[in-house]
C-alpha cells in the first residue's frame, strides 16, 4: 500500500494555478493517509533537494504536468529509480515523451488522452480530471458584482490560421480545417479523433497525406489552439445585450477588440489575476462562462470552483459531464453554433434569482461530493498500489 509520496513544487506555472493545486492536493493525500510532503529544488543547488529525497524515500514522487526529460533525454525518476506521477492539466501534445520511462505513471484530465497514451504504449495512463479544494465557501445570498464573467485568455485563432498556410502544404491546411469544424460542431469528439477523421475524409477523395513530412505535435497544437480561441470568442459575441466582465490577457495590442470590435459595449476587459484574486471573482459572479472544447471526456477545474464559490456554471457539455450534471437541473450546458439557446438561457437565469440559486444549489452538491482533492487523492492511491507493485517487479 502506498504509504509516502514526495510532491515536487512546479518552478513556473501562469497565475499560480499549479503552486495552488500542489498545496491542496498534498493536503488532501495527507488526510487519506498517505505521508506527503512538498519539495522544492534550488536551480543551481539540488542537492539539499535530493538529500530529503534519499534520507526517507517516498514509494513515488508526482508532480502536477510532470518532469519532462533532460536534454540527453534522461529522465529524473529513472536517475533516482523511483516512480514519478505526472499529474497533467494541460494539454498533453507537449508530453508526449513521458511514454519513454517505464517509472513514469500518466494521469489525464480527459479519456480521450488517455486513450491517445495507451495507444502510444504507455503502460500506466490513468483519467484524474481537475478538482478544487473541500474548503471552498460560497457566498450564495451575498451581493454579486458581476453578472456573467469569463476567466480566459485570448488566443489570435486567425492569425493562427493564417500561420497554417505559411508553414504547412495546403493539402494538409484543408484538413487542419476540416478537423476543427468537426471539433466544434460535435461535442463528443476530441480534436485528435478529428484530425484522424478529416485525414481519412481526405485520403478517400485525394489519397493519405504523408505525416512523416510535418511535425505532428505541432499540427496538433495549431489544431487545439485554434478551437480554443474561437469557441470563446463565438461565445461572447453572441451574448449581446448581457453584461460581461472578461479578465483574461489580450496578448497583443489589438487584443479583444480585433474580435469583439467596438459595438461589445457589453464586455468589460480586465487583466488577468492570480488564481486565488479569481476564486475569489467568482465567489462574487452570478454566472460563470466555462469555454474549453478541447477537453471532450473531463472536466476543468473553471467548472468546479465556480460551483464551490456560489456562482452558475455555463459550460460545453460532454460524455464525462453528464455522468454527473444535466442541464438545467444542476449546471447549464451550451452547444457550438446554438448560440441563440444560450443566450436566452442566461438571460432567464439572470432574470430569475431563485432558479438560479436552486441550480447553483444542486451544481455545489454534485460538486463536493463528487470532485473535490480528497476524492482525487483517494482514487489516485487505489490506482497507484497494483501499478507501484508492477514497477517493481
Amino acid at each position: 500500500m502506498v504509504k509516502k509520496i514526495d510532491l515536487f513544487m512546479t518552478p513556473r506555472s501562469q497565475y499560480g494555478v499549479l503552486p495552488h493545486f500542489t498545496k491542496k492536493f498534498c493536503e488532501a493525500l495527507n488526510r487519506s493517509g498517505v505521508r506527503c510532503r512538498i519539495l522544492e529544488a534550488e536551480r543551481y543547488n539540488p542537492k539539499p533537494f535530493l538529500e530529503e529525497i534519499f534520507k526517507d524515500p517516498p514509494d513515488c514522487t508526482l508532480s502536477f504536468n510532470g518532469l519532462l526529460p533532460d536534454a540527453e533525454g534522461r529522465f529524473f525518476c529513472d536517475l533516482i529509480q523511483i516512480p514519478h506521477v505526472a499529474y497533467l492539466v494541460d494539454s498533453p501534445n507537449h508530453f508526449f515523451p513521458l511514454i519513454h520511462s517505464p517509472y513514469n505513471i500518466i494521469t489525464c484530465t480527459d479519456r480521450f488522452s488517455c486513450e491517445f497514451f495507451q495507444g502510444l504504449g504507455a503502460p500506466h495512463a490513468l483519467f484524474m480530471p481537475h478538482a478544487v479544494e473541500r474548503e471552498l465557501t460560497a457566498s450564495m445570498d451575498a451581493p454579486k458584482l458581476y453578472d456573467v464573467v469569463m476567466l480566459a485568455s485570448l488566443i489570435d485563432y486567425e492569425s493562427l490560421r493564417q500561420l497554417w498556410h505559411e508553414k504547412f502544404p495546403a493539402e494538409l491546411c484543408a484538413i487542419m480545417d476540416i478537423a476543427a469544424e468537426i471539433a466544434l460542431s460535435d461535442q463528443d469528439i476530441s480534436y485528435v479523433q478529428a484530425f484522424v477523421k478529416a485525414m481519412d475524409q481526405q485520403a478517400h477523395k485525394q489519397g493519405a497525406f504523408d505525416l512523416t513530412k510535418v511535425d505532428i505535435v505541432e499540427v496538433l497544437d495549431q489544431i487545439e489552439g485554434y478551437i480554443r480561441g474561437k469557441d470563446r470568442i463565438e461565445l461572447l459575441k453572441a451574448l449581446d445585450g448581457v453584461k460581461i466582465d472578461v479578465f483574461g490577457s489580450a496578448g497583443q495590442p489589438e487584443g479583444w477588440r480585433k474580435y469583439l470590435g467596438n459595438k461589445a459595449h457589453n464586455i468589460t476587459i480586465h487583466e488577468p489575476v492570480p488564481y486565488e484574486k479569481a476564486l475569489e471573482i467568482m465567489r462574487q459572479s452570478k454566472i460563470l462562462l466555462n469555454s474549453c472544447p478541447s477537453i471532450k471526456n473531463g472536466a476543468h477545474e473553471r467548472i468546479f470552483a465556480g460551483f464551490a464559490t456560489g456562482a452558475l456554471v455555463v459550460t460545453n457539455e460532454n460524455p464525462y459531464m453528464r455522468q454527473y450534471f444535466k442541464d438545467g437541473e444542476n449546471i447549464v450546458f451550451y452547444q457550438y453554433r446554438r448560440w441563440s439557446e444560450i443566450k436566452d438561457k442566461i438571460k432567464n437565469y439572470l432574470s430569475d434569482e431563485g432558479q438560479r440559486k436552486q441550480v447553483v444549489e444542486k451544481g455545489r452538491t454534485v460538486t463536493m461530493q463528487n470532485h473535490t482533492w480528497d476524492h482525487r487523492a483517494k482514487a489516485l492511491v487505489k490506482e497507484l498500489d497494483p501499478i507501484l507493485a508492477h514497477i517493481k517487479i
